[in-house]
């Protein structure tokens, strides 16, 4: 069984949401050849891959299909000569559904236009507007296999054997990831750095999770004498996405915004407390391992006027808890 799966585009937490979705799916078809597909670029090929590397058959990345009514007349040569037994749009973009139907199959899943363009019909009233993102992916699942999925699993994560030995005491390590994919979704890092700086006097131990683009932090933290668990003499340690989830697991929890390294840490079974500005806290906030705080629910529209102070107050009670 051949099945063609499609998103848009995939960066690390877009990416971490689907592993439970693809997991299962090859648990429905467990002989079946996945390929997956995106009009951009996706993780899942490269720093998500130990995840997923037994499930998927072959990636197709920049396939052209955009939503523009140009792609609707465009001809992709990505795509293998065959036709596929079961395509899924993971997206609801019109045009890029329709550009998406044309490929050669025999059944086609689709949320777009409340089903329009489906070959499934949502015949058990399932929800797929404002909800948790994960729950979209296993609410399709339902579909498909005709049987109610309730249950989320878990990821599988690898263990990996390269973490170091500075990580103390569990019960008192806090860690703090100031970075996310988009400037516009990060509180301002001094703020992190305040906040982190008043825990270490209260006997946390802090440690600081860095990506690539926060490298020039770097420097600040460990002057500061914070710990950088990822970094090594000015690199990073691992790109394997176990080595980070590995780390996470030695964590009591995780201050963030929303961003790729508090997926890691939900997904690790870590409870994040994350500053939600511009992003929709219902759609990207794990149930059960996630406390969102939404600046609007305050009255701030700007995620830097959020202030250190009313942080602080429900971090307490976070803690507390």
């Amino acid at each position: 069984m051949n099945i063609l799966v499609y998103s848009f585009n995939d960066k690390i937490g877009d990416g971490l949401q689907k592993i439970t979705f693809l997991q299962k799916l090859k648990d429905i078809y467990p002989n079946s050849l996945i390929y997956y597909t995106t009009s951009q670029t996706t993780t899942l090929k490269d720093k998500l891959n130990p995840l997923v590397k037994d499930i998927i058959h072959n990636f197709i990345e920049h396939n052209k299909i955009e939503s523009s009514i140009f792609s609707l007349f465009k001809k992709s040569d990505k795509f293998p000569k065959i036709k596929f037994d079961l395509i899924i749009d993971l997206q609801k973009v019109v045009l890029r559904t329709l550009s998406l139907k044309k490929i050669p199959h025999h059944k086609f899943f689709s949320a777009t236009a409340n089903f329009l363009f489906s070959d499934f019909k949502n015949n058990k009233n399932l929800e797929f507007k404002n909800i948790y993102i994960e729950k979209f992916y296993f609410n399709i699942l339902s579909i498909i296999k005709n049987e109610l999925i309730n249950k989320i699993p878990n990821i599988n994560v690898p263990i990996n054997n390269t973490i170091p030995e500075i990580i103390s005491d569990k019960s008192r390590n806090i860690a703090i990831a100031p970075g996310a994919g988009n400037p516009i979704r990060q509180w301002k890092f001094d703020n992190y750095l305040q906040i982190a700086k008043k825990l270490r006097d209260q006997n946390y131990n802090i440690y600081f999770f860095l990506g690539p683009n926060e490298k020039p932090f770097l420097d600040i933290c460990l002057n500061n004498k914070f710990i950088c668990p990822e970094w090594e003499n000015g690199e990073i340690i691992s790109k394997d996405i176990s080595f980070t989830m590995n780390l996470a697991k030695k964590m009591s929890c995780l201050l963030c915004n929303d961003g790729g390294t508090a997926w890691m840490f939900e997904f690790a079974g870590v409870k994040t407390l994350k500053l939600f500005g511009v992003t929709n806290e219902k759609k990207f906030s794990r149930p059960g391992f996630s406390q969102a705080i939404q600046i609007k629910d305050f009255g701030y529209k700007e995620l830097n006027d959020f202030p250190i102070s009313k942080y602080e107050e429900i971090l307490n009670k976070f803690l507390a808890n």
